[in-house]
């Protein structure tokens, strides 16, 4: 796949086009993406992805700081995937959010792209105009020469996956419920930094995980079965994780803690990069009276998990 930032960047070339800002890029999103690319196989076109470098409402609300499911990294890896010949990453501007459906159509995808076919999300909207939707843009398509289809919704279990139902399966633990909507699970990239060392001194130690960017959704607070890849490293690490203020040893409110406690895994792993992925939510956040009950907390936990980790297939 090819990435572009810049619509003046492509290459001519008649395009089947789908736009959106495909956070997590779920199952609705590769359905949709599968479906594009088929398309524009059977029409002789190059598919073409657009979407945003920031979360539009970011562009458009100076205050407004999203909770992301990936960032731009991660989505365009994503993307990629799916098979799609061009992914253009448009910065989010003002000014172009500003512009009506019917110039953007005829300015960016008839003339710049070569759009002949345009594949429209279900609910998706584009222009200042918002209140059109498919209809209008399949009107204005056969003024300008495109062909213009919506994409049909994807459901699962009478639920419309969307990205707002995999971020509401995270924040309520469910990250199971999560992977079902997302086809893969759930994960954070970041990197192992100091922390205050107390996981070793109980027989548990842990790698504390400072998250590459603030907007990254971070699951309920408690305690996961995660599986973990180190950079530079093909093995994969089962491990627990906890999420939370640490309440057993600080008394007042401080930023998230994420720390995880790999099993069998020995040697030096500060300012690696780690990436984690969420595999089942264990128990919830819990104050215990001393470290000595934590770590007998932490020992069930880790032999229940380890058993679980055999049971399993991935």
């Amino acid at each position: 796949m090819k990435v572009i930032t810049s619509f003046k960047q492509y290459e001519a070339k008649d395009s089947a086009v789908a736009i959106g800002f495909f956070d997590g890029v779920h199952k609705g999103h590769a359905t949709l993406l599968q479906y594009l690319t088929q398309q524009a196989k059977a029409r002789g076109l190059q598919s073409v992805v657009i979407t945003f470098a920031k979360h539009p409402r970011e562009t458009l609300g100076a205050s407004y700081v999203p909770k992301l499911l990936t960032i731009s990294d991660e989505r365009i890896a994503l993307l990629e995937k799916q098979g799609i010949d061009v992914c253009i990453v448009v910065e989010a501007t003002k000014d172009l959010f500003e512009l009506s459906s019917r110039y953007f159509m005829q300015h960016y995808l008839v003339e710049q792209l070569q759009t002949k076919y345009l594949l429209v999300g279900y609910d998706h909207h584009f222009g200042n105009d918002r209140e059109n939707g498919y209809d209008y843009y399949k009107q204005l398509g056969g003024k300008c020469g495109v062909e213009v289809e919506k994409a049909s919704l994807f459901q699962l279990n009478d639920l419309n996956v969307s990205s707002s139902l995999v971020r509401k399966a995270l924040v309520d633990g469910q990250p199971k419920q999560a992977i079902n909507y997302l086809g893969y699970p759930y994960f954070i990239n970041g990197t192992v930094v100091s922390g205050q060392k107390v996981g070793r001194t109980i027989g548990f130690p842990t790698a504390n995980v400072a998250i590459n960017d603030v907007r990254k959704l971070l699951p309920k607070h408690g305690v996961y079965a995660v599986r973990c890849r180190l950079d530079n490293d093909d093995t994969i690490y089962n491990g627990m994780l906890y999420i939370g203020e640490r309440p057993t040893f600080v008394t007042r409110a401080v930023a998230k803690s994420i720390e995880v406690h790999l099993f069998n895994f020995t040697g030096d792993i500060y300012h690696r990069k780690i990436r984690v992925e969420f595999l089942e939510y264990v128990r919830d956040e819990a104050r215990f009276d001393t470290p000595e009950s934590l770590a007998r907390q932490l020992q069930i936990d880790s032999e229940e998990l380890q058993a679980w980790f055999k049971q399993q297939k991935f």
